[in-house]
């Protein structure tokens, strides 16, 4: 009875939990995409870049060659640096298919981490662990996530059509979650992947699909004439990518998190984790998104 009771009180607990962090966080995001300003949506995409850089650091802390993550997570900190100087100080000079700075982050971490790695005994493939997940820290984060949101914004002639070219693609990636969760609770019957992720199944995935198109015509129609660039078939051709993607994206910080043995990403977010918890599916749905948009266009 007192099992019972307590398990009650901490399901509570951190359903309660839960639900002030998603208010607070997306309370901040709202405010950020109501105030249209580039530099704000700036700060806060170098924010949670900095933050899931740094618990990308935490989760590998045991694994060898720190060094070479924690030079990594430099290069983000001017990667982040570069992109928001040349974006928010001056637009014009920003090509949005010019990779110069993905390109020469990937040289500078790789060349790098091998230069540290120098000074170490070979010792198995332990050098080669070391300079792969320094790789992965800067790819992951920093590119996936901050180097396309802000090329996302940048993407249509104007800033409020980024923004709102933005807040489609979040939503079409959470109504994707959302849909998943809610049709596979329902109706969900054959396991997908039980391997990495027992609670997903097929009937919830093909669910989904339907939350996430319907997302992106619902943020289409709210947008007015920020997204009448964007005609309908592609409309549903980038929510169909973008859940695609979405999915994909949430399965691989699965991999990630089991991979290294851990339940959660972070504790910066109670009751829902850390920000790679948060966003696991953009770092895949962002990207996705941008090379849709710009394969339509040429």
């Amino acid at each position: 009875m007192v099992s019972a009771t307590s398990n009650g009180s901490s399901r509570a607990a951190s359903f309660r939990a839960r639900l002030l962090s998603t208010i607070l966080l997306w309370g901040f995001v709202a405010f950020v995409f109501a105030s249209g300003k580039l530099w704000l949506m700036g700060v806060m995409v170098a924010l949670f870049t900095l933050i899931g850089s740094l618990e990308f650091l935490a989760l590998t802390r045991e694994a060898p060659g720190r060094e070479c993550r924690c030079w990594g997570f430099i290069v983000c900190a001017g990667f982040l640096l570069y992109i928001l100087f040349q974006a928010l100080g001056s637009q014009s000079s920003f090509e949005r298919n010019d990779f110069l700075p993905e390109v020469a982050g990937v040289l500078l971490v790789t060349m790098g981490s091998f230069c540290l790695r120098l000074r170490f005994p070979i010792e198995g493939d332990s050098s080669v662990k070391a300079v792969s997940l320094a790789l992965l820290g800067f790819v992951y984060v920093p590119v996936l996530f901050g180097g396309f949101i802000i090329r996302l914004a940048l993407y249509p002639p104007e800033v409020t059509s980024g923004f709102w070219l933005i807040l489609l693609v979040v939503v079409v990636a959470k109504f994707t979650d959302m849909g998943a969760y809610l049709v596979g609770t329902l109706i969900g019957r054959h396991k997908a992947i039980p391997h990495i992720s027992p609670a997903k199944s097929w009937e919830g995935y093909i669910g989904s699909l339907f939350f996430a198109v319907g997302g992106a015509f619902a943020i289409h129609a709210l947008s007015g004439e920020g997204l009448s660039w964007l005609a309908w078939p592609h409309v549903l051709g980038l929510g169909l990518v973008v859940a695609l993607a979405a999915m994909v994206g949430d399965l691989a910080e699965s991999i990630l998190k089991r991979s290294l043995q851990v339940k959660d990403s972070g504790q910066i977010l109670p009751g829902i984790g850390g920000i790679l918890d948060l966003i696991d599916s953009l770092c895949f749905a962002l990207p996705a998104a941008f090379f849709y948009l710009y394969l339509q266009s040429l």
